[in-house]
């Protein structure tokens, strides 16, 4: 069966049927009752030429070729009228209409406004139309009404030619709008103001679509700026009209020219942090219509002019916020300064802020942070090493610790002779036995050491065991090539390594190692203020990259789920197709870090100690800040603001002050958000990338109302962390008045449409799809196969087949 073609209006006349009146048209089809099988049909079919041919090819010998080949092809074409009739063919036919188009119109509050249009030559262009269509100022209803009514409704005109034409005036609601096309204009004219007081865009796009539900529209065209206060998003609707298969054609109204302005917001900075260390300010840099632009960052201290660091950024061209981090280094210098007689700590107000670029204009409040507190310490912190033998690492470890003022280290050798101790000023007899003399010290270094000794026995690892995770201190274990780790896989220690300890290699004794290689960071290495070896990101990375190489290294491919690589190989990788860690990191209670190799000492060949020692003492304060806190406080909890309208994302983030009670797992935090006069709700938080105590979590399509939150687990001693705040309904029409043109393009391209300015507007039409014809009703259908023509026609051929037979003699 064939359907759905149109059959020019002249073979119409001529099978004598009705012609189809204005705007609308005749669908023809074509069906049969045929009812041999198609491969019977194939192999008659073939038969009976076959047959046809065989007899006249003999007869050619008599008459020529032609002429036999002129007989057969009558006596086929016969044959085939007659099949033609036997399968009782017949045209069906349907009364169609012309498909539909909406147009909706947006006479939201938000439409009223008048846009300030900066080039002149724009403007009078655009005041000339207006005054063209006898309208006045430029709002953007007016805009919409002058490319309707302008040139005599030419467009709208066009429009209701192709299609048929319903309109829809929206706001809160969509309201069709009844008559033809001179009544549309005429309310059109009366729609000289625009006062909805709020914009349900989605919602009127969903509206039209659910009307016409039954005969879907062609295309639906939105006159609108975009604005959404309230309902269903844009992108909702549009998603609901691609499965509809229905495109939109959206035209953006109002001045393209976007509000522009640099904003800061959502500071992120450790509280306390030891001299000498880095201190990264991260925060929120949004840019609105300054994409592409650069700005300059700079921190100084509050109430002092001077500026302390400063960084260069490229504002993100999407208008999103965007994460930024700027470190910096309090000189120890400035800190001696300032320390008063029985501190160990000065206290600094830092404050953070963008240049004023020129397009901002007056629109500078949000160019700062708030000044953020930080205190910088040198409390001494207590360092115990252990290792079987004094090798390479040990020994320059030692001594550049013994020299560190703010550490105070205690070291321990198994193969020491007794009278070793006595003569050094560092070292101890024998590794402490008792659980409250291990837990003296704020962090252990643990090298190659030999398990299972006197000196390191089972109740000594399992003092260690409750030195992490019940005292919350830090472990820091250094791979050797031969106790560390390999002679502990089945001891109380492997709870504490950060892989699987039955999967180590460790390179054979007896083999030279000369495939050097440099170590590389992981972006979460990068991220971590420890790995830090220069004042600013890009010299951090120069210095790694530059770094000599190490040759050294224990493979450890299987990592347990909670480990955190923060440098590798920069090429071997493990069976699971991962490269090889280096240095790898968890937390159980307190932090453990693993050197997979033990020739970081090879850093000092070139440069000396610079890096080496900068690494070693960066990182023992990083693992020791837990100890600056005390017991004040262990976590806090906060939004990124305090009062939010309706339908904005609320941020909140939880801060643990004391990483050793963030909870192992990344989505460990539980946050109860209880509404005024509403039970509770709960909402997970996730760990953040590249800190191990700040989870955040996004509260989405909250009600109305005002919220109390705190941090339900983990539970903590004290008070938890609390926060409180409101949402709002949404502002009024005239208080958001950017043209959302991102909003209608992404509708437009979402389903299959077109997205068009004042300015490109006139090609509307041409663009829209032609559509289906609706049909109205169906019609008595054309019997073919027993009209008068065909029977006519089989006589015919058969009647000159026989007299071209006869003049040949062949009868």
């Amino acid at each position: 069966m064939m359907t759905g073609f149109m059959l020019p209006k002249w073979i119409e006349r001529l099978l004598g049927v009705d012609l189809a009146e204005a705007g609308e048209g005749t669908q023809w089809s074509i069906s049969a009752a045929w009812g041999v099988p198609p491969w019977l049909t194939l192999l008659l079919t073939a038969g009976a030429v076959a047959l046809v041919v065989f007899f006249y090819f003999r007869e050619s010998r008599t008459v020529g070729m032609a002429y036999a080949g002129l007989l057969a092809a009558l006596r086929l074409s016969a044959l085939a009228v007659v099949c033609f009739m036997l399968a009782q063919v017949m045209l069906t036919r349907e009364r169609t209409g012309l498909p539909y188009a909406v147009l909706l119109v947006d006479l939201s509050g938000s439409m009223s406004h008048v846009d300030q249009y900066l080039d002149p030559a724009q403007r009078e262009a655009l005041l000339a139309r207006l005054k063209a269509a006898q309208l006045d100022e430029p709002s953007r209803v007016n805009l919409a009404r002058m490319l309707l009514l302008e040139n005599d409704a030419a467009l709208l005109k066009a429009i209701d030619r192709r299609y048929k034409l319903k309109a829809y005036f929206f706001d809160r609601t969509a309201r069709a709008q009844s008559g033809n096309i001179d009544e549309l204009q005429e309310a059109l004219r009366d729609a000289a103001k625009a006062t909805g007081d709020t914009t349900q865009l989605g919602q009127a796009v969903r509206t039209v679509l659910n009307d016409l539900r039954g005969s879907p529209p062609s295309a639906v065209i939105v006159l609108s700026d975009g604005i959404n206060t309230s309902g269903e998003p844009l992108a909702d609707a549009a998603e609901y009209a691609r499965r509809k298969k229905v495109p939109l054609f959206t035209v953006a109204l109002g001045s393209e020219e976007p509000v522009r302005n640099l904003k800061l917001s959502d500071p992120l900075v450790d509280e306390v942090v030891f001299v000498d260390d880095v201190v990264f300010f991260e925060f929120q840099l949004t840019g609105t219509g300054l994409g592409g632009k650069r700005v300059q960052l700079t921190l100084r201290e509050k109430d002092k002019p001077e500026t302390l660091t400063e960084m260069q950024v490229t504002i993100d061209a999407s208008g999103k916020p965007q994460k930024v981090r700027l470190p910096y280094r309090p000189p120890r210098s400035q800190w001696e300064q300032r320390v008063e007689a029985g501190q160990d700590y000065v206290e600094y107000q830092f404050v953070i802020e963008a240049e004023k670029l020129p397009e901002e204009g007056d629109r500078t409040a949000d160019n700062a942070l708030p000044p953020q507190t930080v205190k910088v310490s040198q409390r001494k912190i207590r360092v115990l090493m252990a290792a079987s033998e004094p090798s390479h690492e040990f020994r320059f470890l030692k001594h550049l610790l013994e020299r560190e003022p703010s550490i105070e280290v205690r070291t321990v050798l198994q193969s020491a002779d007794p009278e070793y101790a006595p003569t050094d000023k560092s070292a101890l007899g024998t590794f402490p036995v008792r659980r409250d003399e291990l837990n003296e010290f704020d962090l252990l270094i643990l090298g190659d050491i030999e398990a299972n000794t006197p000196t390191f026995s089972t109740s000594v690892m399992n003092n260690v065991v409750s030195f992490v995770k019940e005292q919350g201190r830090s472990v820091i274990f250094v791979a050797g090539p031969k106790y560390m780790p390999r002679e502990f896989r089945d001891s109380p220690l492997a709870a504490l390594f950060p892989f699987e300890p039955g999967s180590v290699v460790v390179p054979p004794p007896d083999v030279d190692l000369t495939d050097g290689f440099v170590i590389q960071p992981t972006d979460l290495g990068f991220g971590s203020p420890h790995m830090q070896l220069g004042d600013t990101p890009g010299q951090t990375e120069t210095i790694w990259r530059n770094l000599p190489e190490l040759f050294f290294l224990v493979e450890v491919p299987h990592l347990k789920p909670a480990a955190r690589v923060l440098a590798e190989h920069p090429t071997r990788t493990g069976p699971t197709g991962r490269r090889l860690p280096v240095f790898i990191e968890h937390s159980l209670g307190g932090k453990v870090l693993f050197h997979c190799t033990d020739e970081v000492y090879r850093w000092r060949f070139r440069v000396g100690d610079v890096f080496l020692s900068r690494y070693w003492v960066q990182t023992i304060r990083y693992l020791c800040r837990s100890k600056l806190l005390g017991d004040q406080r262990h976590a806090e909890l906060s939004t990124d603001r305090k009062n939010y309208v309706r339908g904005e994302p609320v941020r909140l983030r939880a801060r643990f002050l004391d990483e050793r009670l963030a909870p192992d797992a990344d989505d460990g935090v539980t946050v109860m958000l209880e509404r005024q006069g509403h039970a509770p709700q709960k909402l997970k938080l996730q760990r953040h990338a590249t800190s191990r105590g700040v989870f955040e979590g996004v509260l989405n399509n909250a009600p109305e109302g005002g919220y109390h939150a705190w941090i339900a687990t983990p539970t903590m001693p004290g008070t938890a962390g609390q926060a409180d705040f409101t949402i709002e309904p949404p502002p009024g029409e005239m208080q958001e008045l950017e043209v959302d043109t991102a909003e209608l393009k992404r509708a437009a391209t979402t389903t299959g449409g077109r997205f068009y300015t004042l300015a490109d507007a006139s090609r509307l039409v041409g663009d829209l799809p032609e559509g289906r014809q609706v049909v109205i009703e169906t019609l008595d259908p054309f019997v073919l196969w027993n009209w008068f023509p065909f029977p006519l026609l089989v006589v015919l051929l058969l009647v000159a087949e026989w007299v071209l037979r006869k003049r040949k003699g062949l009868v």
